[in-house]
């Protein structure tokens, strides 16, 4: 007589896969880092632009006395200028931000060398922010204008030093994406990559256009000094 045996599972609930954990994680990294970016950058430019608002409004109403025509052109477009430094610079720090962050937790950077980049340019894109708003009032106030930190030499100096930090970043990260093979290319965030780059670019060549222009200004300023006052010296 044979006897079978019913072989009877000792946990009868099925099993289902478990969920990758990693994954939700990080989309809800990405999630909120994007959202706080996406709510603190237009902060920043808001607090920024109501003082400046109400300063420009302040400097037409009590315009400061120009005698050179360079410097007249120098006092209505250096503002610009400077603003427009202060948004490019704001938005590619917010670019960067959440870049590094997305590295950060979702630990994929793509080499040493393109993270070193990227933090050299969240510096220059902090610094200029700073710095070319503060000098966007020193323009604009009748006042703070004649500080000596608002002369043609100390905005030279903050060119030469806001250009560098800008060059360095770029060539450090452009150097790192062009060693990479094309598979490891920007990686995943090549198009957050590609926009870092060339909002670079372009405080670059504005940096670049400043500086000759103080140049040239420079160069106005000696030929003034240097001309013979003839008039002068046929009345005498």
């Amino acid at each position: 007589m044979t006897t079978g045996s019913l072989a009877i599972p000792s946990d009868p609930t099925p099993s289902w896969p478990e969920p990758n954990t990693g994954i939700s994680k990080s989309q809800n990294y990405a999630t909120a880092t994007s959202t706080v970016i996406a709510v603190v950058a237009p902060m920043f430019a808001l607090i920024y632009f109501c003082p400046l608002y109400l300063l420009y409004r302040h400097s037409k109403r009590h315009p400061r006395p120009i005698n050179k025509v360079s410097g007249a052109r120098l006092q209505q477009y250096g503002p610009a200028v400077y603003v427009f430094l202060v948004f490019s610079s704001l938005a590619e720090a917010a670019i960067v931000s959440w870049l590094l962050l997305q590295y950060r937790f979702n630990d994929n950077q793509p080499s040493p060398m393109t993270r070193n980049g990227i933090r050299l340019l969240l510096v220059a894109s902090c610094w200029t922010t700073v710095t070319a708003g503060t000098y966007t009032l020193f323009f604009l106030d009748p006042l703070w204008s004649k500080h000596p930190i608002a002369s043609i030499g100390a905005q030279a100096i903050w060119v030469l030093i806001t250009w560098t930090f800008w060059i360095a970043g770029a060539a450090l990260l452009s150097e790192s994406v062009i060693e990479g093979s094309y598979e490891d290319l920007v990686y995943v965030y090549r198009g957050q990559t590609k926009a870092i780059l060339a909002l670079a670019i372009v405080e670059i060549l504005t940096l670049t256009l400043g500086m000759l222009t103080i140049i040239w200004l420079a160069w106005g300023s000696t030929r003034d000094i240097r001309r013979p006052r003839w008039p002068e010296r046929l009345q005498a």
